[in-house]
């Protein structure tokens, strides 16, 4: 039986869910950043956006290993909280680009420790209906959160590219909050049936599921990334403007979340579908807008699908692994998110080689793929059970 939840207590995870998306929060000022060190090459450079992406993997994977057996939730929280507001805001005062990838680099540390947290708490604390409506509930506040760090981003950028690192400090709000309310669940009894469930291999469906996820997060970084550029380079607007429009995203996001639990009730097994169709018609409106609302609308649209997606994947999840690998199972999904981010720098280095366009073509091929997607999982099933004690409702 899982403890009883106080409101404070349900506060602290979502403080903390609330920054499970700032590694975006300098998206924005990517152009004025690119201007800044206009000599370096642009693989180096997306770098400062994408590097934390590598860090978080082994940050995130070791959090979801250890969280509540060998080190407290509470501790790791704290960590976390207290490298991403401090790596998150040091880039401000450097000048040198290899120490502001080295400050991004333990930043994205920081945050791997923290992402996995939120979700896993919620499936340690809550019971029964409550753990989808959470689940939501904490990718609303994701989206919120990235909303406003990117907005902040691409305001301060318009002040100086360095000042886009300024909102990171509000971690010290969520840390203060962690520090004195954030619960720990009860431990399950230690037995011998726990050991074997322990060790049981994770299935295949679960590799699959967060391969095909991280070939999503692949196909929209392009756009995420290239934001900025693409304005300026259509003269839709300015890096602030980047900001607005990228903040349309966690709106979509917000929205998202916020409904996801009747939309779960009401697609079933077209879940997945939904998502991907949302956001093979916002990445392809991305591609072809020609004014900001249309641009906007694209954006939004493509926040609905990430939103819709995440929560999806983690209830499919819980269906599909034992619920004692369960928060390693959440930190997969949150690593190879991070991993397919990374990679995402070279691989639209890849198609830029092959078009000469590093800023369209990228998304074009993103839409592509998510498209596919959309239309391989009218005839699947993800909802299928991989295990005969996983309950469907």
């Amino acid at each position: 039986m899982n403890q009883k939840v106080k409101p404070v207590s349900t506060i602290a995870i979502l403080a903390l869910a609330f920054f499970g998306m700032g590694v975006g929060t300098i998206t924005p000022a990517l152009n004025a950043i690119f201007v800044q060190f206009s000599d370096l090459p642009i693989t180096t450079l997306l770098l400062v956006s994408t590097l934390p992406s590598l860090t978080v993997i082994p940050a995130t994977l070791i959090a979801g290993a250890v969280a509540g057996n060998k080190v407290k939730f509470k501790t790791l929280a704290v960590l976390g909280m207290t490298l991403f507001t401090l790596a998150g805001v040091a880039p401000y005062f450097a000048t040198d680009f290899t120490v502001i990838l080295i400050e991004r680099a333990v930043f994205g540390i920081g945050l791997g420790l923290i992402i996995p947290l939120a979700n896993a708490l919620v499936m340690g604390v809550y019971e029964g209906d409550k753990i989808a409506n959470m689940t939501g509930i904490v990718t609303l506040f994701m989206n919120i959160g990235g909303m406003v760090l990117q907005f902040m981003g691409g305001y301060f950028a318009g002040i100086g590219w360095n000042y886009s690192f300024l909102p990171h400090g509000l971690g010290v709000v969520s840390l203060i909050i962690v520090i004195f309310f954030l619960p720990e669940p009860p431990k399950a009894p230690v037995t011998a049936e726990t050991h074997a469930m322990v060790k049981e291999k994770l299935p295949l469906k679960l590799f699959i599921i967060v391969i095909v996820f991280g070939l999503f997060i692949l196909s929209i970084y392009p756009m995420l990334v290239n934001m900025s550029t693409l304005i300026v380079e259509r003269n839709l607007g300015t890096t602030a403007t980047a900001g607005i429009v990228l903040a349309l995203l966690t709106v979509g996001g917000m929205i998202a979340g916020s409904v996801f639990g009747k939309v779960f009730k009401i697609s079933g097994r077209f879940i997945l579908a939904v998502g991907y169709a949302f956001g093979f018609v916002g990445l392809a409106i991305v591609v072809f807008a020609s004014n900001i609302f249309i641009l906007t609308l694209g954006v939004f649209l493509v926040g609905v699908a990430l939103s819709t997606l995440i929560p999806a994947n983690m209830m499919i999840i819980g269906m599909t692994v034992k619920p004692s690998q369960m928060p390693l199972g959440v930190s997969m999904l949150m690593a190879g998110m991070n991993l397919f981010g990374f990679l995402s720098t070279y691989w639209i280095g890849a198609i830029a080689g092959i078009t000469g366009d590093a800023v369209t073509a990228p998304i074009m091929v993103g839409t592509v793929v998510i498209g596919a997607f959309g239309v391989l999982y009218l005839f699947i099933n993800p909802l299928k059970p991989n295990f005969p004690d996983a309950e469907i409702s």
